[in-house]
């Protein structure tokens, strides 16, 4: 019993958060390059549930079935009634009738998720555990898994990725879900046309330069202006970078093409330092169109791919029609998982108060 209201309180303080970031998304839906937040959740470890008494058999697994094996580019997805796929998450080994996993650079087979641009990211990924629960390592990238839920090494040999609880075993269950951090999404926004010379959006991955006080950030808002020493700043004073450091403009009237070159009198100037980011997972934002790494991480920065246009704008990246949908949808999750927590608290109510007399 206390376990379901465990798991209702949690997906309570889940939706709570989430409404906090859809608020958070809608509050800025006109504010210029904006990126909107996701909520990332985590289920708790999923452990077995066995049966201690009863004349019931358990059919939780069929020992003869097969193993459904997909390919995902380089990837596995798995699938199977015989057993449970062993992972190894930062809160313990979780058990799971599905696996998905690919190759680390390091040799191992972990769980994955896309980056931005749809290629396999295993970094945050979870350990995939062989049947006897050991880290299962590979060379090379030339394996094959058959129907049995065997990793085919190439050389013969196999590695076991089922594990078979005890026969008593029937199925599994976790303590519900818990947030786990905010995620960006660096979708792009909608470019408009302002006409201000000043004004610069970026079409494509990356970023502008800027000097803080707090020292060098990223950013994709391009509404800048001029200050008094006639440097191009962001509208919060900082200084945007070029090849050369702060940039400089002399003339208003300045064209820049779309690699960033800063053209005064049919003369290249300058050159606006835009950046991309590899790494975006490892961002965080600082303000609300400012980024900077992670703590003890680093940018990894690339060449530019995109182009500027000069004269216009990115917008936010949110859909006000969806971020409502979502935000009517966590309310109402919110008020069911509050129902349920209400209906635990009335049983234990009667069980103090009613079955105590008995």
């Amino acid at each position: 019993m206390f376990r379901g209201l465990y798991t209702a309180v949690s997906s309570m303080q889940t939706n709570q958060k989430m409404m906090d970031i859809s608020s958070n998304n809608m509050a800025n839906v006109n504010t210029t390059g904006f990126k909107k937040d996701l909520l990332v959740s985590e289920g708790f470890r999923e452990t077995y549930i066995q049966k201690i008494n009863g004349d019931l058999p358990t059919n939780s697994m069929d020992i003869d079935g097969a193993v459904e094996v997909n390919r995902d580019g380089d990837g596995f997805q798995l699938a199977t009634a015989r057993g449970f796929f062993t992972v190894e998450s930062p809160r313990g080994t979780s058990y799971s009738r599905q696996l998905k996993f690919a190759i680390d650079e390091d040799g191992f087979l972990r769980t994955y998720g896309r980056d931005r641009k749809g290629n396999i990211d295993t970094s945050e990924g979870n350990f995939v555990l062989d049947g006897t629960g050991s880290r299962v390592a590979v060379e090379g990238t030339n394996i094959n898994v058959n129907e049995a839920g065997q990793v085919e090494l190439g050389n013969g040999e196999f590695i076991d990725l089922i594990h078979t609880p005890s026969m008593n075993t029937i199925g599994t269950i976790n303590g519900g879900r818990r947030f786990e951090r905010t995620h960006v999404n660096f979708m792009q926004g909608q470019i408009t046309e302002t006409g201000n010379n000043l004004d610069i959006a970026i079409d494509g991955y990356g970023f502008f330069k800027v000097d803080t006080p707090e020292g060098e950030m990223y950013t994709r808002n391009g509404n800048f202006t001029l200050n008094a020493d006639n440097m191009l700043v962001t509208s919060e004073g900082y200084a945007v970078l070029g090849q050369n450091g702060p940039i400089t403009i002399n003339d208003s009237s300045f064209g820049l093409n779309e690699n960033g070159q800063i053209i005064e009198n049919g003369q290249i100037t300058d050159a606006i330092d835009i950046t991309d980011i590899l790494n975006t997972r490892d961002l965080d934002k600082h303000g609300l169109s400012y980024y900077v790494p992670r703590e003890a991480l680093e940018a990894e920065e690339a060449p530019f791919e995109g182009k500027l246009i000069q004269g216009f704008l990115e917008g936010s990246n949110i859909n006000a029609i969806d971020e409502m949908v979502n935000m009517i949808t966590t309310m109402r999750a919110y008020e069911n998982s509050g129902k349920a927590v209400q209906a635990y608290d009335d049983i234990m109510q009667k069980a103090v108060n009613e079955v105590g007399r008995l």
